[in-house]
Formats: C-alpha cells, sequence, structure tokens
C-alpha cells in the first residue's frame, strides 16, 4: 500500500528537484467544514435531499464550496437540456456517472464537437467556448460539475430566455473577445507545453494521467493498487496545502483516507471526498485491485507541504521577534 501511494504521489506533483524545508502556517483551530462542504458526500446521501416528486426531474444539488472551487451533482430529465453558455475566463470539468450526455462543444461549425459522454466520461471546457449539455439516453443521467469559485456564465445573443441574474447584477449585451480559448497551451515555437484533452472515458481508457492543467483548474487522476486491506497508521500524516482545499472524485475502486479531525473511513466508487486548506491528509488504495481518485484543486503546480520526518513532531518553533514581511 505505501508502494502504490507513493507512485500516486509521484504522478500527482512530479519528483521534487530538492528538498525545502520551510517553516509554514499551520491554523491553531482546524478550518472547519462549511456547507455544503463534508469529508465524504455519497450519492446516495444527495438523492436523499431530493423530493420522491422530483427524483426523475431535472435537479442540481453543490457538494463542494470554497474560496477556488465549486462542485456539483446535476441530473438531467430524459430529455432535457441546459442552456447554451459560455464561461468567460475560466474552466469546467465533467465527469458523466449515469446515462448519457451528449456534449456539444464549440460555437461554429468548423470547430463544433458533439459526441455523447456515457459512465466514466471526463469532460473539459475551455474559456470563452459556447457549450451545451442534453440527456440523449432513456433514463434521467446524472454527471458531476466543477467550476471554478468565480466562474461567470454568459449566454449566446440569440438566446431565447435569460436566466434570473445574481444579486447585485442585471443583464447586458457586450462584444465578447473572439475566439475559445486553446484546449492546450503552446510555447512561442508552436510546441504544445501541456495536452489538454477535450474527452476521455475513463472505463474505456483507464489510467493515471492530468485531465485538465490550466489556471484555476487542476484535475488529475491518480491509480494505483494495494497488497491487502490494511488501513493506514494513524501516523500516516500525508500532507497540507496552506492556501486551498482539495477534493476527490471516487472513480475506482475504494480510497483510504486520514484526514486530519476526522476518524479514518474508506471511500467508494462515486464518493466525493473533500479537505479544507490546512488539514493534514492522507489517501491510501485499499484492498486489492485497482484504485482510482480523481484529485481536484485550483493550483497545478500547488505546493504540497509535508512532515519534515515521517512521524513528526516538528522541531521547537524559533522565537518570535515581530511582524511579518505582509503583516
Amino acid at each position: 500500500m505505501v508502494a502504490a501511494l507513493a507512485i500516486g504521489v509521484v504522478s500527482g506533483t512530479g519528483a521534487l528537484a530538492q528538498t525545502v524545508f520551510t517553516w509554514t502556517p499551520k491554523p491553531v483551530a482546524l478550518a472547519p467544514y462549511k456547507a455544503p462542504n463534508k469529508p465524504r458526500t455519497t450519492i446516495a446521501e444527495v438523492r436523499a435531499k431530493i423530493s420522491p416528486a422530483n427524483q426523475s426531474k431535472t435537479w442540481h444539488q453543490q457538494v463542494v464550496s470554497d474560496a477556488h472551487l465549486q462542485a456539483s451533482w446535476v441530473q438531467l430529465a430524459v430529455g432535457d437540456q441546459s442552456p447554451a453558455m459560455f464561461i468567460s475566463d475560466t474552466r469546467a470539468a465533467f465527469i458523466v456517472w449515469e446515462g448519457e450526455v451528449e456534449f456539444t462543444i464549440g460555437n461554429t461549425t468548423a470547430t463544433t464537437n458533439t459526441f455523447v459522454a456515457t459512465k466514466g466520461s471526463m469532460v473539459q471546457v475551455p474559456a470563452r467556448t459556447q457549450f451545451q449539455m442534453k440527456n440523449v439516453g432513456a433514463v434521467p443521467s446524472l454527471t458531476f460539475e466543477v467550476f471554478t469559485a468565480d466562474a461567470r456564465i454568459t449566454y449566446p445573443e440569440a438566446s431565447s430566455t435569460l436566466p434570473k441574474p445574481q444579486s447585485g447584477f442585471t443583464w447586458q449585451l457586450t462584444r465578447q473577445d473572439p475566439g475559445a480559448e486553446a484546449l492546450s497551451n503552446y510555447s512561442t515555437n508552436g510546441t504544445a507545453l501541456v495536452t489538454n484533452v477535450q474527452h476521455r472515458n475513463f472505463v474505456a481508457q483507464p489510467g493515471a494521467f492530468q485531465f485538465v492543467t490550466s489556471p484555476g483548474l487542476f484535475v488529475n487522476a491518480i491509480r494505483g493498487s494495494a497488497a491487502n486491506c490494511n488501513m493506514q497508521p494513524p501516523t500516516a500524516l500525508g500532507h497540507r496545502h496552506i492556501n486551498y482545499g482539495e477534493f476527490w472524485f471516487i472513480m475506482e475502486g475504494q480510497i483510504q483516507y486520514n484526514l486530519e479531525g476526522v476518524d479514518p473511513f474508506v471511500s467508494e466508487v462515486g464518493d466525493i471526498v473533500y479537505v479544507p486548506a490546512g488539514r493534514w491528509h492522507s489517501a491510501a488504495n485499499y484492498c486489492p485491485g485497482n484504485d482510482t481518485r480523481i484529485a481536484i484543486n485550483p493550483f497545478p503546480t500547488g505546493t504540497h507541504n509535508w512532515p519534515p520526518t515521517a512521524s513528526q513532531p516538528n522541531p521547537p518553533v524559533p522565537p518570535i521577534s515581530g511582524k511579518g514581511w505582509l503583516d
């Protein structure tokens, strides 16, 4: 299990060229779980919030919301579709979990890409790219969607209706900068620096891979296996992030979590696991067979702060001499 965890770490963050020790701020009181965030959210818990009369209708239930990202489960009733829309400055990612969802991505004949996404399909939409989703199956579809916390949805001029604007806003027609954001990032000589793909079905193409790597959104599939079904020891702290929370979509198998301040637990497929900024967290593959977690956070190159030794504790803190540089 330790070996599998190490492989996951390398695939998610890359090997560090040099270890650096720094004094990092650690909240005295653990960052709280604020609704709708929970250590673990199951699909059954989400569905339990939907009234029996609306079980087969279109609904939207948010399960993650913090300073950087927001994520929700979305059900589309048979034949229902989203409006055609754009995201102004950031990307969005989707994981289809049930049913058949037709994605139409692109706002011109030359760039339109229409395909049907099924269970395990991962989809991303770059900024300034028109997209629309439609349930083309015989049963309600279920999709997990991820947007940045400050995402602003805009709508084509030809829209027949508009949603009620957010509080403090009104709708105004403007000329948007032309051209969808490039799917991949390129160097000055045209070489792809980051090769993002628009659609990949994990069931058909399982593996470990970075799916979205862009400013404000990182979606990374971490895959491995364990030799047994042993829980991690309590001393397995993992790492923590100073400035941002992180969450995981359990795509395959089981993942065992140690989250600071939470009793250790084993997550199942379809679960959403969340940890606030500043809390230690360690994920490990659980039981023989392949396990995959889709790690989602806002920083593709975000810092992982590890204990100085496997067992801790930290050495004594130097004397406090004055104000900080930014105070």
